[in-house]
């Protein structure tokens, strides 16, 4: 995208709404909706085996991989096991990366989509 050279005036920004911006985002989204399923469904399940290796519940399991997998790791709840402690050290931060990565890509696309159609204006 090709940005005018006068854009460094005052007020000459193009500009895009959340609500422009929410709409393409949901477009951006649904095109790569099976890798964004699949990546769910993926720390669902790793959540799941949690809960059977470290004798949690399954919603703690499933709670644990998600907190694992974003990088928060509040630590209310640790792993025990040598292939828990990989799962979450290993597996899930990537997991959880690569979910992060499509997201923050696809709302960079949808800025670039709004602005380029505020442009066209």
């Amino acid at each position: 995208m090709h940005l005018p050279d006068n854009l460094g005036k005052k007020g000459e920004y193009p500009e895009i709404g959340f609500k422009a911006f929410f709409g393409i985002f949901i477009k951006v989204i649904y095109v790569v909706r099976k890798i964004v399923i699949t990546l769910f469904i993926f720390i669902i399940v790793m959540g799941i085996l949690l809960a059977f290796l470290e004798g949690l519940s399954i919603w703690n399991g499933i709670y644990f991989a998600f907190v694992t997998a974003l990088t928060l790791g509040y630590g209310d709840i640790v792993p025990h096991t040598g292939i828990g402690k990989f799962i979450c050290a290993i597996v899930l931060p990537i997991t959880g990366m690569l979910l992060t990565g499509i997201m923050v890509a696809a709302a960079i696309a949808a800025i670039n989509r709004g602005l380029e159609e505020e442009m066209k204006k």
